[in-house]
């Protein structure tokens, strides 16, 4: 029997850069298409493997549609 695809939602991800002592740590977010939240954070970190990751919240499906964000991929917002 065929399995039921997982509902795919856009989760945003806060980044930050290692905090230097000189300025400000930089602030990125990322959105990313996963079936759960640890998977998005996850996702995040093999893009961004040395920053502290936090997961901030989810993108409405109007707007991952007019991302055209897929299963599994990461994009700086």
């Amino acid at each position: 029997m065929p399995t039921k695809k997982s509902k795919q939602t856009a989760f945003t991800v806060a980044v930050s850069a290692a905090d230097d002592g000189a300025s400000a740590p930089a602030l990125r977010v990322y959105v990313a298409m996963a079936s759960d939240p640890l998977a998005a954070v996850a996702a995040v970190q093999a893009v961004a493997p040395d920053a502290a990751v936090e997961l901030s919240g989810t993108l409405s499906d109007r707007l991952a549609a007019r991302l055209k964000l897929r299963p599994g991929e990461v994009k700086p917002i």
